[in-house]
């Protein structure tokens, strides 16, 4: 999980507009206008991430967290998360299951549109579309299971135990593949750099709007 603070610190442009509000006024301007700037970082996440990768904006919603600023607290936390269930680091490559080759017959099943011939030549192997732009990776052995909710390839270092002290003849053991989760995305330079941009951009912005609508209440 990656958190981002969204504050205003140090700004002399900020000070000098509510330098003559108390200190309860100023916190009625300062906790929107961060709230909204946080709020506008979380949609231009949940906008950057599948223009980089061939990921659903639905999954990178689900995946974004924000504690909003509260009087006494002046800080919004954006919480990114690996995965849209909130836990661990890095997603299953099933998420990237670009084509699947079944009887001699190229079937897409999710991720971008691919090329005929390139999804021809996959033969049996599972092809991955992880970046968007990127072309599809191709991962020898590597299977779906766990009835088509998980990508695993073979472990030809390790042997499973079929009964109790021994080992099968041929058997491997089995592991998940994983790849980087949304807070690797977002760590990404053109997607973190941006959203960073975004909310240096809109703080100001907001602040204005929330000094004049407090003015005009009080007027």
């Amino acid at each position: 999980m990656i958190g981002i603070k969204v504050e205003v610190r140090g700004i002399a442009e900020v000070k000098k507009k509510l330098a003559g509000l108390s200190r309860e006024m100023q916190e009625k301007v300062l906790q929107p206008a961060i709230n909204k700037s946080a709020d506008k970082a979380k949609a231009e996440i949940n906008r950057l991430i599948p223009q980089e990768f061939a990921v659903k904006s639905s999954e990178v919603r689900n995946s974004v967290d924000i504690r909003k600023a509260r009087a006494g607290n002046l800080q919004a936390v954006i919480e990114i998360f690996g995965s849209a269930k909130k836990r661990g680091r890095s997603l299953n490559l099933i998420h990237f299951l670009a084509a699947v080759q079944a009887a001699g017959q190229a079937i897409k099943v999710r991720g971008g549109k691919g090329n005929k011939r390139e999804l021809a030549a996959l033969q049996a192997q599972l092809g991955f579309l992880i970046k968007k732009g990127g072309g599809l990776k191709k991962i020898e052995g590597a299977f779906i299971g766990n009835k088509g909710r998980t990508i695993f390839e073979r472990d030809t270092g390790k042997q499973m135990i079929s009964r109790p002290g021994k080992l099968t003849k041929h058997s491997q053991a089995i592991k998940p593949l994983q790849v980087i989760g949304f807070s690797q995305m977002f760590n990404s330079r053109r997607v973190s750099s941006r959203v960073i941009d975004k909310i240096n951009k809109e703080m100001p912005v907001e602040i204005d709007r929330a000094l004049k609508m407090l003015l005009a209440r009080n007027s």
